[in-house]
Order: structure tokens, then sequence, then C-alpha cells
């Protein structure tokens, strides 16, 4: 049974003319019959009762004309949705993170997303395995900092960072500091799940060190605090230096050796990438560029002209 049969069959059901529906449908009135008929046939039974030159539904074609303004109704309720899908009114947005800091990165420009998109509802999914996350198509994109070889994946490196050790007071002359006397710091820091934490443990032990903080926390604010009330200094990436209020905090650059990863977006290859998906990454790359974060321009340029 083909739509086209059910749009003819509900404008002769409307008008109780063929010929007045064969004008308004904009078809001659013997193709207009003859698509009748064809559906009268793959029906089963008459449609329309002919008496003289009026016609009627037959009892069947009250059946047929009440399903097919269900089914016109959910053709055009399709439309609708698809439209708004595509214009980013409604829909979903899911997201794979790494356990850590990075969270508060994707979770920080959430809040900008959702002043723009408030009917979208954002995923926000913390796991070690993001790549297969994305492969598996429960997340639109990821963000991740390795970089493993993959057919199946297009990963664009969004940029650089370090890592700052960050105190309540500022350090006169001194602005860097060697790893190995960071170690010996009352330190404040995430807890070894974090990857940043992971970072500083591999580093820490590969000069013969073992961290030792004073305090761990998840939550970054809670670090802040601390270091602004004195209790000991931290280790943080630069995301969140500047994504959150350090202005009354002073950072030192950290060497021998220097702590930095590169951050990388992933997406499966070959799939579409959904308005919202597009939007959020515009955001980002757009939050990237305004903090002036090592880049490497041509992959973001890229990452402009084939996703943006």
């Amino acid at each position: 049974m083909e739509i086209r049969h059910l749009e003819y069959f509900l404008m002769v059901s409307k008008e109780l003319h063929f010929t007045k529906a064969a004008e308004k449908l904009e078809i001659s009135q013997p193709t207009l019959s003859h698509q009748i008929k064809m559906l009268e046939k793959e029906v089963g039974y008459p449609l329309f009762n002919r008496v003289g030159k009026k016609i009627e539904l037959t009892k069947v074609g009250e059946i047929v004309q009440q399903e097919a303004l269900n089914i016109q109704g959910s053709l055009q309720n399709i439309s609708t949705q698809i439209a708004a899908y595509s214009k980013g009114e409604i829909g979903e947005l899911k997201i794979a993170v790494l356990p850590g800091e990075i969270t508060d990165l994707v979770s920080t420009l959430c809040i900008q997303f959702n002043q723009l998109y408030p009917n979208i509802k954002v995923i926000i999914e913390t796991t070690d395995q993001v790549e297969k996350a994305v492969l598996q198509n429960k997340a639109d994109f990821g963000i991740d900092f390795q970089l493993n070889p993959n057919d199946l994946l297009h990963v664009t490196k969004l940029y650089d960072e370090e890592f700052y050790l960050i105190r309540n007071q500022k350090n006169e002359g001194q602005k860097k500091v060697s790893f190995s006397s960071v170690v010996d710091e009352q330190l404040i820091l995430f807890p070894s799940i974090h990857q940043c934490r992971k970072l500083l443990n591999k580093t820490s032990l590969e000069i013969g060190k073992q961290l030792e903080p004073i305090v761990e926390t998840s939550s970054i604010k809670s670090i802040l605090n601390l270091v602004r009330s004195g209790v000991g200094c931290s280790i943080v990436s630069r995301t969140l230096y500047e994504f959150y209020d350090t202005e009354d905090l002073f950072f030192q650059h950290i060497e021998n050796p220097s702590l930095t990863r590169a951050v990388y977006l992933i997406m499966k290859k070959n799939c579409l990438i959904n308005y919202a998906a597009r939007e959020y990454i515009k955001l980002l790359v757009r939050e990237i560029e305004k903090l002036h974060f090592h880049t490497e321009k041509e992959a973001i340029n890229s990452l402009h002209s084939v996703i943006l």
C-alpha cells in the first residue's frame, strides 16, 4: 500500500467528488479514479458507494479513512520531529570522557550549551574506555588524552596543555619550579583514579620519589578552597586553572621534567555527526581558541571544515 494512494483517497473522502479532488491534487480525474481502484483492489473491498454523480464512503472506506488519517498524522509528526531535531530544538547529546578533571571542562561547557539548547538532554559518560564508548555508539564523541590509532575512528588533537603548581602566595622571582621540589610540598591532589594524578604518580616514580598528598579530593572547588586557606598547594591542569575563578591564586610552571599532555577529540568515522554534537564541539573549539591553548592549527582548521 503506497502513501500516495492513501493521500489520494483522503482527498476524495474529503471532497466526496472525484473531479474536485483531482483538481486539488493537480492530477487528471481518470488518473485519480485509476489510483483509487488500485487501492480498492489491494484492500479487497469498495471504498466508495457511487450513486449517480454522488459518492459516499462505505463502511470499509470509513475504516480506511480513520487509519489513513492516523498515518498522515504520524508522517507529519515524523517530519516535525526531524525538523526540530535538525535545529537542535529537541534531542540528546552523549559525551564520553575520562574520569577526572576533563569532566569539569565538559560540564562547565554544558552550562553554556544548555542556555542555547535547553531542550537537548546531555549525558556525560565517565569511562576509562572512551574509544570503546564511541565505537559502540554509546557516545556521539569522546575527549581523551591518549592517541591509539584505529581505522574506525577520526581523532583530532585539540590542544596541548601543561600543569601548574598553584599557591595562595606569590613566589617572587620564581616563575618555574622543579618537579622534584614539588613532590616535597604539602600537596592537595585528586585521587589516583584521575588522569592528572596518574600522570603525577608516573612522573614521581620516574625520579625515584613517591607522592604523599596531605589531602585527596575529587572536587576541584575543594582543592582551590584548600589552597586559598593555606592548607597546602596543588598541581592542576591549565584547563582547570583557566576555567575556574583563580584570580586570587598564583601559579608556577613545572620543569625537570615539565608536565604536559595532549587532549584529543574522538569521533566514529563515516557516521552522521548530529546537530547537538556539532554545536557543542563549536563551543569547545571557541573556548580553546579564546584561552589561547597551544593548538595544531591544521587540525582545528580541518575540524572546522569537516565537522563545523
